[in-house]
């Protein structure tokens, strides 16, 4: 990839950055000529598209132009960090308007398969698989100063966790690096992905997760656990925005 300042044939605002051999594809997202939706909230539309063999997400924003540079920031920082994320393809935008473009990741989200696991009966499996992928990952994420603070089980791919492999981190516009009250963010992270979880569980194995995240004995971070469980249950007290 290379920066690029020169506008395209079909006069678009410009390739902020080149998508290389999406390029096609990713003037036909922009056009409107190739895409289907497949969420659409007020100020954002994600559509997918098939590219040279693989699948492409864009994600379209109005009036969010900060939140489309924070997305593309992360998205080439992480993986430095060694989180997985969707590869960065291109990102553009004219007035209001702005398309981030990136690759798909492998599998689906671990809400989904929380449900497959426990109607097939591997759900302690998956259980393993978290507290051995996902439970360091967020660790690693911390230990860098960073926070999520939109932590939840959807947001968090995996291709298939009978067979182990990495987790995929996807939706980051919202990470940075907190200044003051540390704790309240972590607790957010935490509960977030405690809140989320779509079928029951043992209180134990929950908390077998946190000894992952942790690296220690829970008995030394009883405050902090307690401070999760009670903001993991305001969080399931929410409205969601949208559907």
């Amino acid at each position: 990839m290379h920066a690029s300042n020169k506008p395209d044939a079909l006069h678009s605002p410009g390739w902020r950055v080149a998508a290389g051999a999406h390029a096609v594809a990713v003037r036909g997202i922009w056009v409107g000529a190739l895409g289907r939706t497949v969420r659409c909230v007020p100020n954002r539309r994600t559509v997918m598209a098939r590219s040279d063999g693989s699948w492409l997400f864009g994600k379209w924003r109005t009036g969010a132009r900060r939140s489309a540079a924070a997305e593309w920031h992360w998205l080439h920082v992480l993986p430095l960090l060694g989180l997985h994320t969707p590869k960065p393809v291109a990102w553009l935008g004219r007035g209001r308007r702005t398309l981030l473009v990136t690759g798909g990741v492998p599998g689906r989200g671990l809400d989904a398969w929380a449900a497959v696991a426990r109607a097939e009966g591997w759900l302690p499996a998956l259980v393993r698989y978290v507290i051995a992928e996902v439970a360091p990952a967020v660790r690693r994420l911390h230990g860098h100063g960073l926070v999520y603070r939109d932590l939840y089980w959807n947001h968090v791919f995996a291709d298939d966790p009978r067979r182990g492999g990495p987790a995929w981190f996807v939706d980051v516009e919202r990470v940075f690096q907190p200044r003051w009250r540390w704790r309240r963010w972590v607790v957010k992270d935490l509960a977030g992905l405690w809140a989320s979880w779509p079928v029951e569980v043992s209180v134990r194995q929950g908390l077998r997760f946190l000894r992952a995240y942790l690296g220690t004995d829970l008995r030394d971070d009883r405050r902090l656990i307690a401070a999760i469980r009670r903001k993991a249950a305001r969080i399931r007290g929410h409205t969601p925005r949208y559907g």
